[in-house]
């Protein structure tokens, strides 16, 4: 077997591998909207089904393109790889970002929202408050 076989094979691995990793990704920001929208529970079984067909959808169009629709079993070892590597060493980052950005945005609206009401006399604080509440809890599940 030449490198010329050889190498179609590693590119279909280095691209399960990102496939895997894109998932991790697109699934903290699902959890993330998740969160903040709090569906009831046959909301949250749609949304988990239109996710899971997304990244269906996105694995074997990506999988084609690369591939001409060839899957061998090391692709799926590499797409879980990548997922793992991702949900293992990049997810609590992002999650952590995420934290960060819900609290420096809840601070914002919370200066807008001051301003508004001197102007206007009227606060919309219940939106501010929500999403502080939100990000301190999820910020301290992460802590502990």
């Amino acid at each position: 077997m030449g490198l010329w076989q050889i190498q179609p094979q590693i590119m279909l691995l280095m691209a399960s591998l990102i496939i895997g990793l894109v998932t991790g990704l697109l699934f903290d920001i699902y959890r993330r909207i998740k969160n903040l929208v709090s569906p009831g529970p046959y909301l949250t079984a749609l949304g988990d089904l239109c996710f899971w067909c997304l990244i269906a959808a996105i694995t074997f169009i990506s999988l084609f393109a690369i591939s001409s629709g060839q899957v061998r079993g090391y692709v799926f070892i590499g797409i879980g790889a990548g997922l793992a590597f991702y949900l293992h060493f990049i997810s609590p980052y992002v999650i952590w970002l995420f934290v960060v950005l819900d609290i420096y945005v809840g601070i914002c609206i919370m200066k807008i929202s001051k301003f508004v009401g001197k102007i206007t006399g009227l606060i919309p604080i219940r939106l501010v408050q929500r999403i502080w509440q939100d990000a301190r809890r999820i910020f301290s599940k992460i802590r502990h």
